[in-house]
């Protein structure tokens, strides 16, 4: 009997996924080597000019072997190309206009432009994106276009979308990511094409915008009948689902949507361009029955598609779905469905052509993802359903669940590495809402229409998807509140997508015997290969990290132990509309996959160093909160007093010659305050901690100054001595006094403040001070947060 034959994967029937395949992984070496536009060019015109010279040769003399080089060589092509397209996306220079305002820093400009956004900051201050076309600096004028963020507060409700704008204002720098697995706000702004940000001094003059040329134009007329025929609590909901406008949504309907499970409804993509798409598809089989029928349905197709992007501000979700569903659609004209994986490989292969920097963003890849999990793995699943259960009336709820669970189980990698959460009763609120969904948003973008001509009309034609916002909202507040309708996780090793990778392609190729064990052997030796690293991983010493956050003009450093447990050492600033805790710690801790806060210590009640505390008590189970016991008259002090009392968090006051037991390798000793009372500076009682992991000695002064560090030394001059000293009071004249500095002898001293701050901290005189204690000195606001890592023999310094 002859061997049976090994089985081999059609390529031929998917040549688009082969070339996107190729194309990302030249996209992919690109962005993580930097390759120069030079070198990725000649390489690829050389091999290029290879394969030319081969197809000539195999025109000229048809031989098998050419023939195998050539499609070789073309499939090295496409690699290249995506090589060169990426360098050449890299090697972009910004204009010679943006880079005079780089460089321009809390300067003045005069600048005029039209308004292409208008959003609102986590502390309801009004902000712009306005598409400049002059620029002026004192004598200097440019013409050079360039998108800016405008901090618009001193002009806000006063201009519209599409609006021209003048007005003089001062350049300030964007924030860049000062902490690890921080939301990274300048290359998000660098995403939209935003190199720079003007706060606005004074206002010149706004010119409405009456150009019906411009797509504005209509997208800012859609917005205001979207305010006619919705409320106040469900217009910002329906500018979402109908026109993707969500500046209007605040953090919390944000976070609930996400927590429900229906953020995607909130975000136009595939979901509405499909609503749109739908009636289109149902009328399909007429263009069939007509002479070139395919090509106008075509036709028709794109105008449908550039109208509705062009209502929705050519979104990048908008223009992906809207690819997709012209690939897809055409598959249907033409009569090619089956080949739905292909045409969906193709529609990336165009966008990523166009941009190849849409493969790093997360809507590119989460949309992607959805559609090929939900064809590779719904029909398996629809073939164990039974038939009498699909053509029930119940059938189409139960498959939007199963849909939903599909996607999220194929998705888990993906969100848990973006967003650290998991949403338990997605599959629920899909099937409550999606199936209606559509009838709601062709019924509403219908009655848009006619509310421009007959506003009564359209309002009543509205009616029903006006009730169903409002229901679909109270839902969403209701489950966001629900403790089991959403859960935090965390990815322990990247090896998790390969993982994942080998079980969708094993599920959804079950029926191919030779294919599926294959696929199951890969699956079983990145289990392997996983739980491998797990064990080498343990075999190395315990190790404790410690994480000095950059949290500007303020403390906050976590300390995880060899045990795996977490102490926050101070909880950062507080300012208007704005704390640490929510914008720096809490998503550290998430992403990190950190869902208990073993022991908070709080060195004093001044609020940069509480400022987050009442974030974390409501968002992070907390064991225990240690302070200083000095009574402070501040609101923020009392409220988290009593929080934390609601919450039936323990909350311990902290005298000199205590020892915290939250990890018996390492030993917690108080140094202070001493428990007496010596004035009224909160700053001069704080808690004073040595902490002390075999060889290794880590020193917490929170804001001490020279009054408690000379009680220090009278008490525990032996026990001073230390590697590692947290500098007190930021720097400050009044701290890190000579004698403390010479009895301590840090290596390394680390200063928490900003950069710009109005006490000009670091002071001169600390800062010589603490040169001359020979300590390596670290700052946060030049070195951004800093991490050291210490096997108790011997620590340094973690780069991220």
């Amino acid at each position: 009997m002859g061997r049976r034959n090994s089985y081999q994967f059609p390529f031929s029937r998917y040549p688009a996924v082969r070339i996107a395949l190729l194309l990302i992984a030249g996209i992919l070496v690109g962005h993580y080597y930097q390759i120069s536009l030079f070198v990725s060019g000649t390489v690829f015109l050389g091999v290029g000019a290879i394969f030319f010279f081969a197809e000539w040769k195999n025109i000229q003399t048809v031989n098998h072997w050419l023939t195998k080089f050539s499609a070789l060589l073309f499939l090295v092509i496409v690699f290249l190309f995506g090589l060169f397209r990426m360098s050449l996306q890299s090697g972009h220079s910004a204009s010679q206009t943006v880079r005079l305002i780089q460089v321009s820093d809390w300067e003045s400009v005069t600048v005029s432009g039209s308004v292409q956004s208008i959003s609102v900051t986590s502390s309801g201050k009004e902000r712009w994106d306005v598409k400049v076309d002059t620029s002026r600096f004192g004598v200097i004028v440019s013409d050079q276009p360039y998108k800016v963020r405008v901090l618009a507060d001193e002009a806000a409700g006063r201009a519209t979308l599409g609006d021209r704008v003048s007005f003089s204002g001062t350049i300030i720098p964007i924030s860049e990511k000062r902490n690890p697995k921080q939301f990274d706000y300048k290359d998000y702004l660098a995403s939209q094409n935003i190199f720079a940000q003007i706060q606005i001094d004074s206002l010149i003059s706004i010119t409405p915008n009456n150009n019906i040329a411009e797509w504005i134009w209509w997208r800012e007329q859609a917005l205001e009948l979207v305010d006619q025929n919705f409320d106040t609590q469900t217009a910002p909901i329906a500018k979402a689902l109908l026109v993707g406008y969500k500046l209007d949504l605040d953090s919390e309907s944000k976070a609930a949507f996400a927590r429900a499970g229906l953020s995607h409804i909130m975000a136009v993509s595939g979901l509405h361009v499909g609503f749109i798409v739908a009636p289109f598809w149902i009328i399909i089989p007429y263009f069939w029955t007509k002479k070139h029928g395919s090509i106008i349905g075509l036709a028709v197709l794109v105008l449908i598609l550039i109208c509705y992007a062009g209502i929705t501000g050519f979104s990048a979700s908008v223009l992906r779905a809207s690819v997709m569903a012209f690939f897809l659609s055409y598959g249907k004209l033409f009569h090619k469905v089956n080949n739905s994986i292909n045409l969906t490989a193709a529609a990336a292969v165009c966008l990523l052509i166009f941009n190849p920097s849409q493969l790093f963003d997360i809507g590119f890849q989460l949309s992607f993802s959805a559609v090929l999990i939900i064809l590779l793995l719904l029909p398996v699943i629809q073939s164990k359903l039974p038939y009498w259960i699909r053509i029930r009336w119940y059938g189409t709820p139960i498959m939007v669940v199963i849909v939903s669970l599909v996607v999220q189980f194929g998705l888990y990698p993906l969100q848990v590495y973006y967003f650290g959460e998991i949403s338990l009763v997605s599959p629920i609120a899909n099937a409550l809402f999606v199936p209606l969904l559509g009838i709601v948003v062709p019924l509403s973008l219908i009655a848009l229409f006619i509310t421009s001509v007959f506003p009564a009309v359209g309002f009543i034609i509205n009616y029903p998807s006006f009730l169903f916002l409002g229901w679909m909202s109270d839902f969403v507040n209701l489950a966001s509140t629900w403790d089991w309708a959403w859960t935090t996780a965390s990815l322990e090793s990247s090896l998790i997508f390969v993982l994942w990778f080998f079980l969708i392609l094993g599920i959804s190729s079950w029926q191919i015997s030779a294919l599926r064990w294959r696929l199951l052997i890969g699956f079983l030796a990145t289990i392997v290969l996983m739980l491998s690293l797990n064990f080498i991983q343990k075999l190395k010493p315990a190790t404790l990290t410690l994480t000095f956050f950059d949290v500007g003009q303020g403390d906050a450093a976590l300390l995880k132990t060899p045990n795996d447990k977490h102490i926050l050492i101070d909880a950062g600033v507080w300012s208007p509309g704005y704390n640490s805790g929510r914008s720096i710690i809490l998503p550290h801790l998430q992403s990190a996959g950190i869902k208990k806060l073993d022991a908070i210590i709080l060195s004093h009640p001044h609020a940069d160093h509480i400022g987050g505390i009442l974030d974390l008590i409501e968002e992070m189970p907390v064991d225990v909160i240690y302070n200083s016991g000095y009574e402070y008259d501040s609101k923020l002090y009392h409220s988290y007093l009593e929080l934390a009392k609601k919450r039936s968090i323990p909350t311990i006051p902290l005298v000199a010659g205590d020892t915290l037991n939250v990890d018996r390798s390492i030993l917690f000793l108080v140094l202070g305050p001493d428990g007496r009372t010596y004035n009224s500076d909160p700053n001069e009682h704080s808690v004073v901690l040595n902490v002390i992991y075999g060889e290794s000695e880590f020193l917490f002064t929170g804001d001490a100054g020279e009054d408690q560090e000379e009680r220090l030394l009278h008490a525990y001059t032996d026990l001073l001595d230390t590697d590692i000293l947290k500098v007190g009071h930021h720097g400050s004249r009044t701290s890190s006094s000579l004698p403390f500095l010479k009895t301590v002898t840090p290596d390394i001293a680390v200063v928490s403040l900003a950069e710009r701050n109005r006490f000009r901290h670091p002071h001169k005189e600390a800062l010589t001070r603490l040169q001359q204690s020979q300590a390596e000195l670290l700052f946060t606001s030049l070195e951004r947060a800093i991490i050291l890592e210490s096997d108790g023999k011997a620590i340094h310094r973690v780069r991220w």
